[in-house]
């Protein structure tokens, strides 16, 4: 049975990824700041997974949960990172350095995980759909998004033979904006993904994107258009 730690896996994708990962047979181990959140999800999910807690902005907490699970064969990173940033004309430094720390989490993951991972292992990174079709308002996060996405394809090439890839989802239980496809986003679609990367070992240094077409067609909820 392979072994799958979820960081971020106390909600939303991460849970979502978590509760598709059981049903599919892989030993699920997740993660997060929150401890009382994790136990949440850990009882959602019958007690089905073990729980850590742990400050992915912490260098020491990172290691130590490197060093104290054993066997991971493939990691997941869901992790957010609150933050009132917006437009880069209105969002001061400060607030764009506390968006950006997700960027830094996921850094120290791939740096202080390599070692423990298997030759067939991976990572996998989550992104966002604004690093693909910006929007107004959203220029710190687009920015930081694709700051993701082009970690990944730099480790995939530094940590081979492990396997690094990103998935990229557009607004989850958000109004669509613009789809292509007429669809709601929903943590479900990304947690499917993330298993299909996983599972496929050809796939490296790949972004996929799991976000309908988003700002690139026409769709934007209305269920009566034909």
């Amino acid at each position: 049975m392979e072994k799958i730690l979820i960081l971020g896996g106390s909600s939303n994708m991460g849970l979502a990824t978590a509760k598709l990962a059981i049903e599919r047979r892989y030993e699920v181990l997740i993660a997060g700041r929150n401890l009382e959140k994790l136990k949440r999800a850990q009882a959602s999910l019958n007690g089905s997974v073990k729980i850590y807690q742990i400050d992915l902005q912490q260098d020491t907490q990172t290691i130590q949960l490197f060093k104290e699970v054993k066997g991971i064969d493939h990691i997941v990173v869901t992790v957010s990172m609150p933050s009132a940033a917006s437009s880069i004309s209105a969002t001061d430094v400060t607030t764009a350095k506390q968006a950006f720390e997700r960027f830094w989490m996921n850094y120290r993951v791939i740096h202080h995980a390599r070692q423990y991972l298997p030759s067939n292992g991976s990572i996998t990174l989550i992104s966002g759909s604004s690093s693909k079709t910006p929007a107004k308002g959203y220029g710190v996060w687009g920015t930081m998004h694709g700051s993701i996405e082009a970690l990944a394809r730099n480790a995939a090439l530094e940590i081979a033979p492990v396997r690094v890839n990103v998935v990229s989802p557009g607004g989850i239980g958000l109004q669509p904006h613009n789809q292509l496809l007429e669809h709601y986003g929903k943590t479900e679609d990304v947690a499917h993904m993330i298993l299909s990367v996983i599972e496929n070992p050809a796939i490296t240094n790949a972004k996929i994107d799991v976000d309908s077409g988003e700002r690139q067609g026409e769709w934007s909820g209305d269920k009566n258009r034909h």
